[in-house]
């Protein structure tokens, strides 16, 4: 019983301090993102959106909207991206050889016609090409249909390939871009030529209410696998993706509305088709090509740009995305190991990855062992209540206390859940996770993690969709 209790001591122990370093880094990183958020809004820029839209010689976008089995929703995501308030839009839709009625809704509605498009040959595409159209109505509507060769990457770089602006944004078939979406994430580009990347929040669209492609009502939903996801995505985005973004050092813009330079993406050959986590390896490829060019560079995050995407309401489909996420930040990781802990790339090589890799990859299996251990302890009587008492506290109310900050800092900032009741479900969801979702969310990450250290092959998988709710 001696030697147990020794063990459980000291991997209890090391689990606090675990958890004592990340929640202290996540509300270091909670001061950063309310910094930068603060001064971003200090500065009222509405009229610095309507001279954007006015001005002749604001860059033209490109609009990526790679699509497969996205019949419940296509409809009113092309709807709002026409609807975008933006001078100069091209969207450029890839059915990824979908079994269901998404190219034939297109079709129908926007009254697509067979077309040439100029094919830019320095991307490669692996499934071919089997049909080019445009619309009759919408000039700057175009639709790709190939053959799936089941990567998301590879519909992307169909797209780039025929995409013709200087920007190109990169968003999810089943996503929803706010009106001036496009204006608040094109004017960094405008005001500083280093920034080659940027990137906004997504947050869950499930529970809102569309109208002619635009959300007109949000409320947080009742299912609390969806409620949930809201609290991840708001710490992920206003305090993560804000907070890393304020180093320089973001690892990741996400998948689901991104915006870059055409011609660093191109420079780079596209998304790499191989990658599980194609949207942070095309941010960590151009954050490597630049430092090792030695040309000055910026990828930023703005916390005020909004594009609603549904996600999984099913803890089933959530369990297959975050297994493929952390095995894509796993294959990630081992891709661009040469930069870790370097300093030749900056911020992101000396501090963001080693934090995803200690925290965000490795972490769920310190994480899985560490609570067995504590557990076996408990249950035998060899864990002093007061080294568990420490332990609840470091795993647990500094992890709500975390949430809670994610909360505040949307509230105060934004406050696109006006309901009390809505911030009041937010509230109890943060005190709930750490009880149930957390444990879930770490096994899943280990599976994942598993599989990145044997390689498995592994797709994306499909999600159903519910579409959006439509308003009269």
């Amino acid at each position: 019983m001696t030697v147990l209790a020794d063990v459980v001591f000291w991997v209890t122990v090391v689990l606090v301090l675990y958890y004592l370093a990340y929640n202290v880094l996540f509300i270091a990183l909670v001061a950063r993102a309310g910094g930068a958020i603060a001064a971003e809004l200090a500065w009222p820029d509405s009229m610095t959106r309507d001279l954007t839209f006015a001005n002749p010689l604001t860059p033209g976008v490109s609009v990526l909207v790679p699509a497969h089995n996205e019949e419940a929703g296509i409809k009113q995501a092309v709807i709002a991206l026409l609807e975008l308030r933006y001078p100069m839009v091209e969207i450029v839709v890839v059915d990824d050889g979908s079994s269901d009625r998404t190219a034939q809704i297109l079709v129908d509605e926007f009254a697509m016609v067979p077309t040439v498009l100029e094919v830019n040959g320095d991307v490669e595409q692996e499934g071919a090409t089997f049909a080019t159209l445009r619309s009759s109505r919408h000039p700057g509507l175009v639709l790709v249909r190939k053959e799936s060769v089941g990567r998301r990457s590879d519909a992307v770089n169909a797209a780039l390939r025929v995409s013709s602006h200087e920007l190109v944004c990169m968003i999810d078939a089943d996503s929803l871009l706010e009106p001036d979406a496009l204006l608040h994430v094109v004017q960094p580009f405008i005001d500083d030529d280093r920034v080659v990347a940027a990137g906004g929040v997504v947050l869950p669209s499930n529970g809102a209410s569309v109208h002619r492609g635009r959300i007109v009502s949000t409320r947080i939903p009742r299912h609390l696998v969806v409620r949930t996801q809201v609290l991840e995505y708001l710490r992920a985005f206003l305090v993560g993706r804000s907070g890393w973004s304020s180093m320089n050092g973001l690892l990741i813009i996400s998948g689901a509305f991104g915006l870059f330079r055409r011609q660093a993406v191109l420079d780079l050959g596209g998304l790499d088709p191989t990658s599980l986590a194609e949207d942070a390896d095309l941010v960590v490829g151009v954050h490597k090509m630049m430092r090792d060019r030695g040309e000055a560079f910026r990828v930023v995050f703005l916390p005020e740009p909004v594009c609603w995407t549904e996600v999984p309401s099913t803890l089933k489909v959530l369990a297959k995305q975050r297994k493929r996420w952390s095995q894509g930040l796993g294959e990630l990781l081992w891709k661009y190991r040469g930069m870790i802990g370097r300093p030749r790339y900056g911020v992101l090589g000396l501090v963001t990855m080693p934090y995803f890799l200690m925290f965000e990859l490795v972490g769920p299996f310190i994480e899985v062992i560490g609570l067995a251990t504590v557990a076996i302890g408990f249950a035998t009587g060899v864990l002093p209540l007061p080294l568990l008492a420490i332990y609840v506290g470091a795993s647990v109310l500094l992890a709500v206390l975390g949430s809670l900050a994610a909360v505040l800092v949307e509230e105060v900032s934004f406050a696109r859940y006006p309901r009390r009741r809505d911030v009041l479900a937010l509230v109890v969801a943060a005190i709930a996770e750490p009880f149930w979702f957390h444990f879930l969310h770490s096994w899943w990450r280990t599976v994942g993690l598993v599989r990145a250290l044997r390689r498995t092959e592994s797709g994306w998988g499909e999600m159903t969709r519910a579409g959006f709710t439509e308003e009269a």
